[in-house]
């Protein structure tokens, strides 16, 4: 399966450092050129981490922008979400086997309005318990992490139950 990945996601897995994980669930990990610029512009702890997905696993596919980009750029989505929101449509319509990553609630709800497969950033770290990745400790300390020491959202309640899943 192809993820193609928007920025917050990166971005929150370098800070909890587990930016990895994307390379090992996935056959293979892509991005568009204007998230890669966002993500290297920051001086963050993990620019490193970002640098060298850069170089060896995560890929950069630059799509052309048509008519569907200018409406999605309409919904008042960043640039990084239209595009890979763009890419995942053309993979979709191509049958090509992909899931976007994206953690904006805006964008989600497109994608699911497009009927593309979705997960974010809790959602990969799930996976990889799941996956036997990450144990359910580990990964209940990177959720905590990302919700109280990062600007990350997530709802109280999905909070709770994410925590209680994990906790058993």
């Amino acid at each position: 399966m192809i993820a193609i990945v928007n920025a917050s996601p990166l971005i929150y897995l370098g800070k909890v450092g587990s930016l990895y994980l994307l390379d090992a669930i996935f056959d293979r990990v892509v991005t568009v050129p204007s998230v890669k610029d966002e993500v290297l512009e920051q001086t963050a702890p993990e620019f490193a981490a970002l640098t060298d997905a850069f170089s060896n696993w995560l890929n950069v596919i630059d799509g052309p922008r048509n008519s569907f980009s200018k409406a999605l750029d309409k919904m008042g989505l960043h640039k990084g979400e239209v595009d890979v929101l763009d890419l995942a449509y053309k993979m979709h319509g191509n049958n090509q086997d992909a899931i976007v990553v994206v953690d904006d609630l805006a964008a989600r709800d497109i994608a699911r309005a497009l009927g593309l497969r979705l997960t974010g950033t809790i959602g990969i770290i799930l996976r990889a318990t799941r996956n036997g990745l990450l144990t359910n400790a580990d990964a209940m300390l990177q959720i905590k992490y990302l919700v109280h020491e990062t600007p990350f959202r997530l709802s109280t309640s999905m909070y709770s139950q994410i925590l209680a899943e994990l906790d058993e």
